[in-house]
């Protein structure tokens, strides 16, 4: 029975080349990383400030209206297969300094990369891409002020409330994601029924992983403010101004090629659906 082989590590900015090469045959990576070989849709598909709100939100965006198709015709040029979304709950900013207002992002060192770090710079702050591994050291030194790196069991888990003692809401990516990319000559060689069964696991595995994350989630904020960590909060009034801001820059992608402007219509058609986006806003 033939099966998709994975490599145990490669590093996150050469994915995309080691699966479509074949290096490893399957990987979960994050799109955003990679928006300078694809474009602005690279960043659609890992998630954009300003959008969609909930994880049912946005399974419907890929598997209900239809952005898988756009997604797997933006991948199959690299040589990749893009299996299905790895669904993620919130991922948040923690500060070594409180953050209530936009004014606070002004001259704010913060971890961020692709359309999130424009809209961050947009509002005064420099935007600093570091890997995972050296964002904890980053912050403790003063090289950075904020991350914004993953949710609240992510961010315990790699120590950062030891170093930052302010946790940012609401989220400036409520609902993002990883995906699963297969490399694609693999992927055709396989059968169709563990085709059907793959993409059926992405399925379930990205529903288990929300369920999941929801308890691990609201344990690692109980035990972050146990160890001193404060909820930073920005006022809703002054957020959905932030938000609108950030919809300026992704509306733009529209603009830039054709598999983008796809990408955006159809994410400003469902938000019209949802009664959040009327039609002069998306203009």
């Amino acid at each position: 029975m033939k099966s998709i082989r994975s490599a145990r590590a490669v590093p996150i900015a050469d994915g995309l080349e080691a699966v479509g090469a074949g290096v490893t045959e399957m990987a979960v990576l994050t799109g955003g990383y990679y928006a300078g070989k694809l474009g602005p849709i690279a960043s659609i598909e890992s998630g954009v400030p300003g959008s969609l709100r909930t994880p049912l939100e946005r399974f419907n965006f890929f598997y209900k209206r239809g952005f898988l198709d756009i997604a797997r015709e933006a991948y199959q040029p690299h040589g990749v297969f893009y299996l299905g979304p790895q669904l993620s709950p919130a991922w948040d900013i923690m500060s070594t300094k409180p953050i209530t207002s936009q004014a606070d992002f002004n001259g704010l060192k913060i971890r961020a990369f692709g359309l999130e770090a424009e809209w961050y710079e947009k509002m005064g702050a420099s935007p600093v891409f570091l890997s995972g591994g050296e964002i904890y050291t980053a912050l403790a030194t003063g090289v950075l002020d904020a991350a914004r790196w993953a949710s609240p069991a992510g961010n315990m888990n790699n120590s950062f409330h030891e170093v930052a003692k302010y946790y940012v809401q609401p989220s400036p990516m409520p609902v993002p994601n990883n995906f699963f990319a297969v490399n694609s000559q693999a992927w055709d060689a396989l059968p169709d029924d563990l085709k059907a069964i793959l993409q059926e696991a992405a399925v379930a595995s990205s529903l288990d992983y929300i369920l999941i994350s929801m308890n691990n989630d609201a344990k690692a904020m109980q035990e972050m403010q146990a160890a001193g960590v404060e909820i930073s909060t920005i006022p809703e009034a002054e957020w959905l101004a932030m938000e609108a801001e950030a919809r300026t820059l992704w509306q733009a992608y529209a603009e830039e090629n054709e598999l983008a402007a796809r990408g955006v219509e159809l994410l400003n058609e469902f938000l019209r659906d949802l009664g959040r986006l009327d039609s002069a806003a998306a203009e």
